[in-house]
């Protein structure tokens, strides 16, 4: 069987950096997304954020052309620490705890976080190994138009993890299970309304 290349790409390592990992269809990738991403980065005080284009979500059944998700994602991120990866698609990755799996056995000194917006929380519970995910990687909730906080399975699940606002900075540095909800300006964009109004052209 061929090793999995989860190296770092494009950047050097060093000791100990922080790095989200901000995962997604992006088809397409907008400014709701971006925004999300420079949260994180200032916010959680974050070395590098990268994009982690879905190879395929298992909860639609329309994914979009890949190509073109990427493109969008590659022309949305326009910042020198941000990344546009893959990864997903060149070993055949299907779900985020794969994905953060191997990131985290191939970087040992990394401290990644696995960033989210708000919109995500009503259906995090559907992933696969959800549980798991949060009890291996501190997870960042970006609050997005529409998306508020509630009894979704995995607030009340870890509802004595959650890592208050004015301490978010530190969260790469805590041991999951760890979250954050980061609250703020938020910016109104939609995939799903991008495409409406793409096919109405």
């Amino acid at each position: 069987m061929t090793k999995l290349d989860f190296s770092m790409p494009s950047h050097r390592p060093g000791l100990g950096q922080r790095i989200g990992l901000f995962g997604g269809s992006f088809n397409p990738a907008h400014v709701g997304h971006m925004h999300v991403a420079a949260t994180a980065l200032d916010r959680l005080k974050l070395d590098w954020v990268w994009w982690i284009v879905a190879r395929g979500n298992p909860l639609k059944s329309d994914h979009g052309d890949f190509t073109a998700r990427l493109a969008s994602a590659q022309a949305m991120a326009v910042h020198p620490r941000m990344r546009v990866l893959d990864i997903e698609v060149r070993h055949e990755l299907t779900y985020a705890i794969d994905t953060i799996t191997g990131f985290q056995q191939r970087n040992p000194t990394t401290r990644f976080v696995w960033l989210m917006g708000g919109d995500n929380l009503a259906h995090f519970h559907k992933w696969k190994n959800w549980e798991d995910i949060a009890a291996r990687v501190p997870i960042a909730v970006i609050a997005r138009p529409g998306a508020v906080l509630g009894e979704h399975p995995f607030e009340t699940r870890f509802a004595n993890a959650r890592l208050s606002e004015e301490k978010a900075a530190t969260l790469a540095d805590r041991h999951a299970p760890v979250w954050t909800y980061l609250t703020g300006e938020m910016v109104d964009a939609s995939s799903t309304e991008i495409r409406k109004g793409q096919a109405q052209r």
